[in-house]
């Protein structure tokens, strides 16, 4: 009996010593930071801690961002990971959002454009110093598609074509016209010159149909106001529309 308690007692000592080794894993995986909320007030938006990898005595966090259920947390999805530009790590292995100094306050590095049903969303993130992505986010299907290269296609090969010096595209929603087709704006400054500093610089804008459910660009207006192309886009949309079959009354037949 005697062997056998002194067998164990080099067990139950390592117990605490695991404890104490898991514990700070614990602690800061568990810090939340609230982003958005939707219209209807049924999901938000947050991006968590969460532990990546240990290495020797260091150890890695990643931050995703995640869509949740308010009334059952328990169903929730990850989008895409929060980059240096949202989340700052402290030395105490926690850590901050960055804000603006309006008022009130504005997140600085991710901005999110909700449909009025409250099942979809536009997230503009910024994932690294003066690069942004935008993503497209279907609560339904759960899925989060980056949609960067597809929105700015059209004003990016008309700047090229020119051989302009132009920033990364903002975009903008204008209007949802449909459940399914929202109008977009995306809007650059350019210089003329990629050799030397532009000291005339202007403005490049092209409006984008997007469809949710294609989760693609179905048309675009170069250089159009918004009445010219919400009037297009509404052509589109349609001229989208199936066209109806005939009932038997209406089938012309012969005499």
């Amino acid at each position: 009996m005697k062997e056998y308690v002194m067998k164990l007692l080099p067990r139950l000592f390592l117990i605490p010593a695991l404890l104490l080794s898991l514990a700070p894993v614990v602690i800061h995986a568990s810090q939340q930071s609230y982003l958005s909320e939707s219209p209807n007030g049924r999901y938000r938006v947050l991006v968590e801690q969460v532990l990546d990898r240990r290495v020797a005595d260091k150890i890695f966090f990643r931050y995703p961002i995640i869509l949740e259920n308010i009334q059952t947390p328990d169903r929730h999805f990850e989008t895409v990971d929060a980059g240096p530009s949202l989340v700052h790590e402290t030395d105490k292995k926690t850590f901050t959002i960055t804000w603006d100094n309006g008022n009130p306050p504005q997140l600085k590095a991710v901005r999110f454009d909700w449909a009025s049903d409250s099942l979809k969303y536009f997230m503009y993130l910024e994932v690294l110093d003066g690069v942004w992505k935008t993503y497209f986010v279907d609560i339904n299907k759960g899925t989060t598609t980056d949609i960067t290269a597809d929105l700015e296609e059209a004003l990016v090969d008309k700047t090229d074509f020119h051989d302009w010096d132009c920033q990364q595209p903002r975009f903008q929603v204008v209007q949802w016209i449909q459940p399914d087709l929202v109008f977009l704006k995306l809007t650059s400054i350019c210089g003329k010159n990629k050799e030397k500093e532009n000291s005339d610089l202007f403005y490049v804008n092209d409006s984008v149909l997007f469809d949710s459910q294609q989760v693609k660009t179905v048309s675009h207006c170069s250089e159009c106001k918004d009445e010219k192309a919400l009037k297009k886009f509404n052509d589109y949309y349609t001229k989208s529309l199936p066209t109806p079959t005939p009932t038997a009354e209406e089938t012309p037949t012969s005499q």
